[in-house]
C-alpha cells in the first residue's frame, strides 16, 4: 500500500505543476505519511502538516512531543519538529517556511489544502511566502483519495468485515427475556470491536445501541454525546445497532437493525423498504454514473413506493481516512463513479411509528459494476434476537 501511495503522490504533484504541496488538514496528512495518530484532531489549535517536494522525499512538521509518536507510525522518516507558544501558530509557520524556502526556487509553485488549513496559520504563511505562489491543492487531494488503490481496497474490505462481525457479534448476546440496557448493548458492541483488533479509541470512533422510543431521535442524548440510556429492549421492539470503527486509520462505519424475536408482519414491511432502497441503490452503483443519479433512482423509489426516506443528510458516502468523505451520494455531488471508489450506502427512513430505522452497506466500483463487501450474514432480514438461553 506504501509504495502505491507514494507513486500515486509524486505522479499528481508533477502533473498537477506543483513544486510542493504542503497539506494541513490531519486526514490529508494521514494520507500522505501513513500515521494514525488518535489524539490530533481532538487538539485543532495543535498543528501538524506534511511538506512534499516534487521528486523529493517529504517531511513532516510536527510538535516536538508527538514526533517519536508519529515515526513509529509513518513511511515518512524525515520531520521538523517545533515549540509550541499557546495561542499562537508561529511555531509552525516558522518550520513550514524554512523548508519551503530551502526546497523549492523562488517563485515556485506550493499547495496548500486551503480548505483545511486555519485561517490564521494560512494568513501568516501568504505573508511570509509572498515570493512563492500559494495555490489551492484540495482537488488533487480529493481525486488521490477518491480511487483507492489495491491494498487500500484490501484493508477496508478488511475493516468492513470486522465491523459488520461486531455488531453481529454482540447481536447474538441479546436475549428477548434478559435483555440489558442500551448503554450495557453499546458496551457488548465496543467488546466485540476489540476482539476483532478494530481500533475504538479516538475522534470519530463510536457505538450506539439504540431501542424504541428512543430511536426516534439520531443521536438520543445529544448534545451530551452519551451512548444510550438504560433502557431495555423490549419483546416486539427493534434495536438499532451502530459502529464506527478503525484500523490503521481506515475507517468503516456500519448500522444493522435487530428484532426483539420474531418481527411482526408490520416490522417486516418496514424492513423490506430498507432493502428495497438498497436494491435499488445496487441497480445504480457502477461506473460511469454520477453519484447524484445514484441519489435521485433511490429518492424516486421511495416516493413511489410511500417510503419515509429521510433525505436531510446524504444517502452515502466514501470512507477510506476518514470515515466520512467524497463520494457523496447527494443530489449535489456530480462525480462520476468509476473503479476503485468504495461508498457506504446509508439510507435513513421511518417507520410507522417514526422510529429511525438504518442500514449501512459497503460497495466497491469495480470495472464490471459493484462488489458488496463486508456481509456477516444476508441482511436481506434482520437479526433476530434469541427468546431466551
Amino acid at each position: 500500500m506504501k509504495e502505491e501511495i507514494i507513486e500515486r503522490i509524486n505522479a499528481g504533484i508533477t502533473e498537477a505543476g506543483y513544486d510542493a504541496i504542503l497539506v494541513f488538514g490531519y486526514d490529508n496528512v494521514q494520507y500522505l505519511s501513513g500515521a494514525y495518530l488518535h489524539f490530533p484532531q481532538s487538539f485543532p489549535d495543535r498543528y501538524m502538516a506534511v511538506f512534499w517536494p516534487k521528486e523529493e522525499m517529504a517531511t513532516c512538521v510536527i510538535p516536538h512531543e508527538w514526533e517519536s509518536s508519529f515515526l513509529n507510525l509513518s513511511w515518512i522518516n524525515k520531520t521538523r519538529t517545533y515549540n509550541e507558544k499557546p495561542g499562537s501558530p508561529s511555531g509552525i509557520v516558522e518550520a513550514a517556511v524554512y523548508l519551503a524556502k530551502n526546497t523549492v526556487r523562488k517563485t515556485g509553485r506550493i499547495g496548500i489544502d486551503v480548505n483545511r488549513t486555519p485561517l490564521n496559520v494560512y494568513n501568516r504563511l501568504k505573508g511570509a511566502l509572498e515570493d512563492f505562489e500559494l495555490a489551492p491543492c484540495d482537488d488533487l487531494l480529493r481525486e488521490l483519495r477518491l480511487k483507492k488503490t489495491q491494498g487500500e481496497l484490501e484493508l477496508l474490505e478488511k475493516v468492513v468485515s470486522k465491523n459488520d462481525q461486531a455488531i453481529a457479534g454482540h447481536a447474538h448476546h441479546i436475549l428477548v427475556q434478559q435483555a440489558n440496557g442500551e448503554m450495557n448493548i453499546t458496551e457488548g458492541i465496543r467488546t466485540h470491536a476489540i476482539e476483532r483488533e478494530l481500533d475504538e479509541v479516538g475522534h470519530h470512533a463510536i457505538a450506539q445501541a439504540v431501542g424504541e422510543t428512543n430511536m426516534k431521535s439520531w443521536w438520543p442524548r445529544a448534545p451530551m454525546f452519551g451512548i444510550g440510556f438504560d433502557k431495555k429492549p423490549l419483546r416486539g421492539e427493534w434495536l438499532r445497532m451502530e459502529l464506527v470503527s478503525t484500523v490503521n486509520g481506515y475507517w468503516s462505519n456500519g448500522a444493522r437493525m435487530l428484532s426483539m424475536d420474531e418481527p411482526t408482519d408490520e416490522m417486516k414491511a418496514d424492513y423490506q423498504n430498507l432493502v428495497t432502497l438498497r436494491e435499488t441503490a445496487r441497480d445504480a452503483l457502477k461506473p460511469g454514473v454520477k453519484a447524484s443519479d445514484v441519489y435521485k433512482a433511490v429518492k424516486a423509489t421511495a416516493d413511489e413506493k410511500g417510503i419515509a426516506l429521510q433525505i436531510k443528510v446524504t444517502l452515502g458516502t466514501g470512507i477510506g481516512a476518514s470515515n466520512y468523505e467524497p463520494p457523496y451520494i447527494s443530489e449535489a455531488d456530480e462525480t462520476v463513479l468509476e473503479p476503485g471508489m468504495i461508498i457506504v450506502f446509508s439510507p435513513v427512513i421511518k417507520d410507522s411509528n417514526d422510529n429511525l430505522l438504518m442500514a449501512k452497506d459497503t460497495f466497491v466500483i469495480t470495472e464490471e459494476g459493484h462488489k458488496l463487501i463486508g456481509w456477516w450474514k444476508d441482511w436481506r432480514e434482520p437479526f433476530i434476537a434469541n427468546y431466551t438461553f
